[in-house]
Protein backbone atom coordinates (compact mmCIF):
# COMPACT_ATOMS: atom_id res chain seq x y z
CA UNK A 1 0.00 0.00 0.00
CA UNK A 2 1.36 3.15 -1.03
CA UNK A 3 0.57 6.15 1.15
CA UNK A 4 -1.57 8.38 -1.04
CA UNK A 5 -3.99 4.88 -0.81
CA UNK A 6 -3.79 5.21 3.28
CA UNK A 7 -4.49 8.78 2.86
CA UNK A 8 -7.83 8.33 0.36
CA UNK A 9 -9.37 5.59 3.27
CA UNK A 10 -11.46 6.15 5.91
CA UNK A 11 -10.97 6.78 9.36
CA UNK A 12 -12.53 3.47 10.00
CA UNK A 13 -10.50 1.63 7.45
CA UNK A 14 -7.42 2.74 8.16
CA UNK A 15 -8.15 1.67 12.30
CA UNK A 16 -8.65 -1.91 10.69
CA UNK A 17 -5.76 -1.85 8.74
CA UNK A 18 -3.63 -0.40 12.06
CA UNK A 19 -5.68 -3.56 13.75
CA UNK A 20 -4.70 -6.16 11.01
CA UNK A 21 -1.38 -5.01 9.98
CA UNK A 22 0.27 -2.74 12.03
CA UNK A 23 2.95 -3.17 14.55
CA UNK A 24 2.92 -1.30 17.89
CA UNK A 25 6.41 0.98 18.32
CA UNK A 26 4.91 3.42 21.41
CA UNK A 27 3.12 6.40 22.25
CA UNK A 28 3.57 10.33 23.74
CA UNK A 29 1.19 12.41 25.19
CA UNK A 30 0.65 15.77 23.59
CA UNK A 31 -2.29 18.34 25.87
CA UNK A 32 -5.37 16.81 25.59
CA UNK A 33 -4.26 13.82 23.03
CA UNK A 34 -2.57 10.26 23.43
CA UNK A 35 -0.69 9.52 20.09
CA UNK A 36 0.18 5.86 19.96
CA UNK A 37 3.25 5.15 16.82
CA UNK A 38 2.57 1.95 14.55
CA UNK A 39 4.57 0.79 11.67
CA UNK A 40 2.76 -0.15 8.51
CA UNK A 41 2.97 -1.14 4.75
CA UNK A 42 6.96 0.66 5.18
CA UNK A 43 5.58 3.98 6.59
CA UNK A 44 4.70 5.11 10.12
CA UNK A 45 1.45 5.90 11.43
CA UNK A 46 -0.37 7.92 14.51
CA UNK A 47 -3.61 7.25 15.63
CA UNK A 48 -4.97 9.77 18.09
CA UNK A 49 -6.90 9.38 20.84
CA UNK A 50 -8.79 12.24 22.79
CA UNK A 51 -7.84 11.85 26.85
CA UNK A 52 -11.24 12.74 28.50
CA UNK A 53 -13.28 10.79 26.06
CA UNK A 54 -10.83 7.80 25.02
CA UNK A 55 -12.15 8.38 21.46
CA UNK A 56 -9.98 8.00 18.29
CA UNK A 57 -10.09 11.70 16.47
CA UNK A 58 -7.62 10.97 14.23
CA UNK A 59 -5.30 8.51 12.19
CA UNK A 60 -2.92 9.54 10.04
CA UNK A 61 0.87 9.08 8.32
CA UNK A 62 3.85 10.79 10.33
CA UNK A 63 6.84 11.50 8.36
CA UNK A 64 8.01 14.30 10.67
CA UNK A 65 11.79 13.36 11.81
CA UNK A 66 11.34 15.53 14.72
CA UNK A 67 8.04 14.13 16.18
CA UNK A 68 9.32 10.65 15.51
CA UNK A 69 12.57 11.07 17.10
CA UNK A 70 9.93 12.16 20.49
CA UNK A 71 9.11 8.29 20.41
CA UNK A 72 13.06 7.15 21.00
CA UNK A 73 14.08 10.21 22.77
CA UNK A 74 14.02 7.79 26.69
CA UNK A 75 15.35 4.75 25.11
CA UNK A 76 18.98 3.95 26.27
CA UNK A 77 20.78 1.89 24.21
CA UNK A 78 24.66 2.57 25.95
CA UNK A 79 23.86 -1.05 27.21
CA UNK A 80 23.85 -2.82 24.01
CA UNK A 81 27.45 -2.15 23.07
CA UNK A 82 28.86 -2.96 26.52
Amino acid sequence: MKNSEFNRLTIEKRLELLKADGEYIGSRIIPSHHVYLYAIHNFFVELYVINSLNQIQWIEIQSNKQILAEYTRNIDIKGLFE
